[in-house]
């Protein structure tokens, strides 16, 4: 089974958005005999941890092997089921943690992963816009291993999840922010290994940081300084895990 996970302060204002990825669980179910999928929403999360954790909670007995779409509530998901399908179960392969769309086999002493494109050590690919229309392509690099991954949409094992935890750590005082890398890096630190794969989406946000992220950037440095900046091999790095 496939869960998406998607936590929100405000359903109103992005129940376009959510209405469609509603109805992409249910295409799941009624044209992709196959694929087992379904949404779960948190409305008005106190933050991002508690939200996802909320929706673990309303999983009724899962399976080890079930995955976990993290996902934000301004993502549009544009590859068919089964193809989505065929790339997030990557997450089921051995000593994988996460799998998700974009991240760097370097994560930068400035907190900014996608600053490592300049040097050609980030991956994946996304469509960022308000619609079909207006949206632009940013690529970042081919599929393949990372230290750490963008929040955008990013997926683990229900397993694995618990074995990491979705629990806000002490050090960060953002409710919002910085929770991505923090999970994947953690992750990454405890020996799994990360993977962007070719996954097809829409993100709605222009990736202007907030305020919040600096704080949170400063205080995941000082709390991770003696194991940043860390990095996997580029040239051992491409393609998805066997």
């Amino acid at each position: 089974m496939i869960y998406l996970s998607i936590c929100t302060r405000d359903r109103k204002k992005i129940s376009n958005t959510l209405q469609s990825l509603i109805d992409y669980s249910k295409d799941a179910f009624d044209g992709y005999p196959t694929v087992k999928m379904d949404t779960l929403i948190e409305d008005n999360a106190s933050s991002i941890y508690a939200g996802h954790s909320s929706n673990l909670n309303k999983i009724e007995q899962p399976e080890e092997d079930d995955i976990v779409v993290f996902m934000h509530d301004d993502v549009e998901i544009l590859s068919s089921p089964s193809k989505f399908k065929q790339f997030i179960e990557f997450a089921k392969k051995p000593g994988v943690g996460f799998v998700g769309i974009a991240g760097a086999t370097n994560f930068p002493a400035n907190g900014g992963w996608w600053t490592s494109r300049q040097s050609g050590e980030t991956r994946g690919f996304v469509w960022q816009g308000k619609d079909d229309v207006s949206m632009k392509p940013n690529y970042f690099g081919q599929p393949g291993q990372v230290t750490v991954l963008d929040g955008c949409l990013f997926a683990s094992t229900y397993k694995t999840i618990k074995e990491i935890g979705m629990v806000q750590p002490e050090y960060l005082t953002s409710n919002w922010d910085f929770y991505d890398i923090h999970l994947t890096f953690l992750a990454h630190y405890k020996g799994y290994s990360n993977y962007v794969v070719p996954i097809m989406i829409r993100h709605e946000s222009d990736g202007h940081m907030r305020d919040g992220w600096y704080q949170a950037k400063d205080e995941f440095m000082k709390r991770w300084n003696r194991e940043i900046p860390c990095a996997v091999p580029v040239d051992k790095t491409n393609g998805l895990p066997k």
